[in-house]
């Protein structure tokens, strides 16, 4: 199972399951995932430790060189 916050794997018979009234199953690997989920209501693509957070920085990055690409070659013209 990957875990909903840190996206990290784990095995089934660990961490927690967190099932809601609509039927949606959260799979949360440790309590420090738990509590800053649930809790703290922070965001995935906020917190340095999480998989999210390096997934967005990567596309951000991607962004930022094509930007400078693309300013580089209007300056060559």
């Amino acid at each position: 199972m990957k875990c909903v916050f840190c996206g990290r794997e784990e095995s089934i018979h660990k961490g927690l399951h967190l099932i809601k009234n609509d039927g949606s199953v959260n799979y949360f690997c440790s309590s420090k995932c738990r509590r800053n989920a649930i809790n703290l209501k922070r965001d995935k693509r906020k917190v340095r430790w999480t998989e999210a957070f390096h997934l967005t920085r990567n596309k951000e990055n991607l962004k930022i060189a094509e930007n400078s690409k693309l300013v580089a070659e209007e300056k060559k013209k």
